[in-house]
């Protein structure tokens, strides 16, 4: 049987079942459907499967209302965002059905006004329109409904706390006609009721335990408290007006719950502009406080995430700096040289726009591009002069060991690349590199990148066997091995870096920087400009340029 075929027999099922009134069958079928649409990536029927089981639960009475109301929101909110109009029609259908039975017509009638379809195979439009005693119940003056999906489709977008309960607050007055809002939230470790947020009231923040007032109550007992009179009921805490100077004529207080049907919080409003709060009032705050509860838990857990990846980020990098700590403890003349790539590759990553994403990336696999030295012996790292060919081809080996190393540590979607990055640091754009021999676009622009920072920074520092290149000779093998060892569009790029950022990363080492004065001399050129200055007769160079050789060899040859 076709999943077409299944599910379209486990809603027809669904119905016939609530028309027998057996309305528990009747949800474990609809409950079938679902549980298919779901593997089937079918939101579509999620959706109405969602609405047709609200309606019965709603029949079979055994299930709060809230909670009933919650599931119903749950596919009003999937329909929208699908935008399926059959669907649509459908949780509006039943929203009409169920505020009917309530009598709740103006609502019924203002959820029947915005169904568009008038044909629905669930729901027969002209039996439900037979239920409104006048064409104008039908008239649609202002709708609540579109407010209470403002306040949906706003706070759904807040991830910081305060900010989210400010604007609940805030459209909780404009959606009630009311003149203040306080909304609170449950601590469950310490049994207090808290708030930075209660309109016309400047505080920083309220605590009290949370069997105590008004706000108290209706969090421990669940109960939704509407009073006319504050001052008749012995619940109100009538020192806060004397406190602030504002008269609490009424009050709406009803709890807030997560998408578990957890008290989460309480939502309290205060003096309706005009009159008494409605029935109605207390059935648009269901709708509002289920919206608002599964945002606060949503915003919650988005802070516990940004927390956790937070210390994520700093356990990495004290990892990191870990490891690369280790090779410099190998041998101290190459000490400060992965720091000094990522530096490199960062400004290269800077001055080709490089997406941050990719960046960050792209210089956590230069500072762990040497990594695979800790496989190396002794002997072969730190020989003073040239490597025999057995020798040089187990120094290879290092990008080898370095892509094992990081494949086992990065395991994510977006890391797994650093250990891609950094050991094709040696792979030649034209394929005469190691360890895989890739070629041109095969190797990853981070790669491509940490080859032109890594032989930078070799040639520009001492090692055992030689001291550093004259400039000059450093600048002229980027230019020349450009397409052959590098490639051409990162070299281009690299030496365009003006000069004082390349003598930072000098610096960096013993935690210098250059002076204002050294910085506007050196930012005045480039590594091309450079060049050319290098190749040009002395006799015909500015005050300007010789300047700016004196600095820059002061700085170089430091």
């Amino acid at each position: 049987m076709s999943y077409i075929t299944t599910v379209e027999k486990n809603i027809s099922d669904s119905i016939s079942s609530c028309s027998s009134s057996n309305y528990i069958l009747a949800i474990e079928q609809i409950e079938k459907a679902i549980n298919e649409a779901v593997k089937n990536n079918d939101k579509n029927i999620v959706a109405i499967s969602l609405a047709l089981k609200s309606l019965y639960l709603y029949r079979e009475n055994k299930i709060p209302f809230g909670k009933i109301m919650q599931e119903l929101e749950n596919a009003h909110f999937l329909a929208d965002t699908i935008n399926n109009q059959t669907a649509k029609d459908t949780v509006n259908f039943v929203f009409t059905e169920i505020l009917l039975k309530e009598n709740d017509k103006e609502t019924a009638a203002r959820y029947f006004n915005s169904i568009k379809q008038k044909e629905n195979p669930y729901f027969n439009y002209a039996d439900f329109k037979k239920e409104f005693q006048v064409k104008a119940d039908l008239k649609q003056a202002s709708n609540p409904i579109s407010a209470l999906l403002n306040i949906a489709k706003t706070i759904s977008s807040k991830t910081n706390i305060d900010s989210l309960l400010n604007t609940i607050a805030d459209e909780t007055i404009k959606s009630l006609n009311a003149e203040r809002c306080s909304v609170f939230l449950l601590d469950k470790q310490t049994n207090e009721l808290w708030s930075k947020v209660a309109t016309g009231i400047d505080f920083e923040e309220i605590r009290f335990p949370a069997n105590k007032g008004l706000a108290g109550h209706v969090a421990m007992t669940g109960e939704t408290v509407n009073i006319k009179d504050a001052y008749s009921d012995n619940r109100f805490n009538k020192e806060i007006d004397k406190q602030t100077g504002y008269h609490t004529r009424n009050i709406l207080c009803m709890p807030m719950r997560n998408m578990h049907y957890e008290i989460i919080g309480v939502i309290q409003v205060l003096n309706k502009t005009d009159g008494y709060f409605s029935e109605y009032d207390e059935k648009s705050l269901v709708a509002i406080g289920l919206n608002a509860g599964i945002a606060i838990e949503n915003s919650r857990l988005f802070e516990k995430q940004a927390q956790m990846l937070k210390e994520q980020k700093q356990l990495l990098a004290s990892f990191i700096d870990t490891l690369v700590a280790s090779i410099d403890a190998r041998d101290k003349i190459t000490s400060g040289h992965s720091n000094r790539v990522k530096l490199y590759a960062k400004l290269i990553c800077e001055k080709m726009n490089i997406e941050k994403s990719l960046s960050d990336l792209i210089e956590q696999a230069a500072i762990l591009h040497d990594i695979g030295k800790i496989g190396i012996k002794d002997s072969v790292l730190q020989k003073e002069g040239k490597l025999t060919s057995d020798e040089y081809s187990h120094i290879q080996e290092h990008a080898r060991i370095t892509y094992e190393i990081l494949s086992n540590i990065y395991n994510t979607k977006n890391t797994e690349q650093i250990a891609l990055i950094a050991a094709s640091h040696h792979d030649k754009y034209d394929g005469t590199g190691y360890y895989k021999k890739l070629k041109g676009e095969e190797i990853p622009l981070g790669g491509r990148i940490i080859a032109v920072a890594d032989v930078f920074d070799a040639i520009t520092s001492k090692r055992h066997y030689r001291d550093k290149m004259p400039i000059k000779d450093v600048i002229k093998i980027l230019i020349d091995d450009s397409g052959s060892h590098f490639d051409p569009n990162v070299t281009d790029n690299f030496l365009k870096i003006s000069c004082d950022k390349i003598v930072e990363v000098f610096l960096s080492e013993k935690n210098q920087s250059l002076s204002e004065n050294d910085k506007n001399i050196l930012s005045n050129f480039n590594l091309y400009e450079f060049y050319d200055i290098l190749n040009t007769e002395e006799n015909l160079l500015t005050d300007k340029q010789k300047q700016f050789i004196n600095t820059f060899g002061l700085h170089y040859n430091k």
